[in-house]
């Protein structure tokens, strides 16, 4: 097993026309939360994100995508929602979406992936200012995100960032409060030399469109290193050509 996530960034529009990418891949709730969706931006990108989990998965297991089986059950109300698991696969799987760009991510251990658009809501909405970044960032890393000759990016480096943290973790945005990511550098670091943050390894996104910032975390085997300490475990990079192969099998319908 490796400690290294399989990671995709793809257009929404590309991968809904590849053959084979259309809601048949869904189980029977993921069907009802698409049809709830209201526009039909949501609904794509909803859809994407859904396939591209289910094709990075499939391309480390070497099975179909269309045998992957997503189920999300919130553990608080029994929605279905929250993190996403894998039925009968050891292999971890998360997921995100951002107006028409879509980001998925599988590993051996704990994943969480997170991307944001620069001309987003969360860019335009989060600014240095706001009172609320008191419940997700420290004062380190809001008196850091002030400082900056680029706030609004800055802030979106850091959001997700901890929000990656926050869905290999599954404790919640609040719970990041005590997390300081303020030693980080402000720029993306290289797919082989993710921070060590605690029990968990943190990647910045590099082969996302030059509009949008993500970060994947994995949670990493071995004992708990220094804060902002690195690890050399490449992350896996891959495109479309690389994954469309997963759809070309037929498996069972979900």
């Amino acid at each position: 097993m490796t400690t290294a996530p399989t990671v995709a960034v793809a257009p929404t529009e590309r991968l809904l026309a590849l053959p084979g990418a259309d809601t048949s891949v869904l189980t029977g709730a993921e069907r009802r939360r698409l049809a709830a969706a209201r526009t039909g931006r949501a609904r794509a990108d909803f859809l994407a994100a859904r396939l591209l989990a289910r094709m990075c998965v499939a391309w480390r297991t070497g099975g179909p995508a269309r045998d992957v089986v997503l189920v999300q059950r919130c553990p608080v109300c029994a929605g279905p929602h929250g993190r996403p698991h894998v039925r009968g696969a050891r292999c971890a799987v998360s997921f995100s979406y951002a107006d028409g760009v879509v980001a998925a991510s599988a590993a051996d251990h704990p994943v969480g992936i997170d991307i944001e658009r620069l001309s987003g809501p969360a860019a335009r909405t989060g600014t240095p200012g706001n009172r609320g970044l008191q419940h997700f960032l420290t004062r380190a890393e809001i008196d850091r995100v002030r400082g900056s000759p680029a706030p609004r990016p800055a802030l979106l480096r850091l959001w997700v960032r901890k929000e990656a943290l926050v869905k290999v973790t599954a404790r919640g945005l609040p719970a990041m409060a005590d997390v300081d990511l303020s030693h980080l550098p402000p720029h993306p670091a290289g797919r082989d030399r993710p921070h060590r943050i605690g029990r968990h390894l943190l990647y910045d996104l590099t082969d996302a469109p030059s509009d949008v910032v993500g970060a994947v975390a994995v949670t990493a085997p071995g004992p708990p290193a220094g804060p902002g300490s690195t690890a050399a475990s490449g992350m896996q990079s891959l495109t479309l050509d690389d994954l469309i192969d997963t759809l070309a099998s037929q498996g069972e319908e979900p």
